[in-house]
């Protein structure tokens, strides 16, 4: 009889168990895992896009780096959250482009973002976005650090979300190298570029 007992206990003690697992299977299964990135959240699409470096008040090279260095809002976040590896760029442009992408160190910035100074810690890949308007997706494999940024050597970035009083990104002419210089100006849009990472 006791051993009838115990063993009806233990049934119901191992279905207990198993019911406990599948509910945390399902649950797990069931939760999608939170998209780790920095640089914009791609929540506008591209528009006024596409204006020169000179255009945008620096007048050396045609080539300059835009360092998207303030995102209001919800429209990003400047800064890698963590150290990790970035393995995905995306995007969104107004035209056809060619975007040079790095990973930049920024110090200094000024409190109206209108200022800073950046240096070049990755050298990433060059992209040939298409004129779509729609986010593209491009496989990269970058180590980042936290607090490092998302910036692109164009001498036209077609990849950005413009409107009045949002100072967007700082420019660097001539293009950034591996040692810090300052800013020389600022585009006044929002950079419509995207880091994706992993830990």
């Amino acid at each position: 009889m006791f051993e009838t007992v115990w063993r009806k206990n233990l049934l119901g003690a191992a279905c207990a168990l198993l019911v406990t697992l599948s509910v945390v299977l399902v649950t797990t299964a069931g939760a999608s895992t939170p998209k780790v990135y920095f640089g914009s959240s791609l929540d506008h699409s591209p528009a006024n896009a596409g204006s020169t470096c000179a255009q945008n008040g620096v007048h050396g090279g045609a080539l300059c780096t835009h360092v998207g260095s303030y995102y209001p809002g919800f429209s990003g976040h400047a800064k890698a959250p963590q150290n990790g590896t970035v393995t995905a760029i995306r995007l969104r442009t107004e035209g056809a482009a060619k975007l040079h992408v790095l990973i930049v160190a920024v110090r200094n910035v000024s409190s109206d973002h209108m200022s800073g100074q950046a240096r070049v810690v990755v050298n990433g890949p060059t992209l040939h976005p298409v004129n779509s308007g729609a986010i593209q997706t491009f496989p990269v494999h970058l180590a980042v650090k936290k607090g490092e940024e998302l910036a692109v050597n164009t001498t036209s970035n077609k990849a950005e979300y413009c409107s009045d009083g949002t100072p967007g990104q700082l420019l660097f002419d001539p293009p950034l190298t591996t040692s810090f210089s300052s800013s020389k100006g600022v585009d006044g849009c929002l950079m419509l570029i995207q880091a994706v990472m992993k830990s």
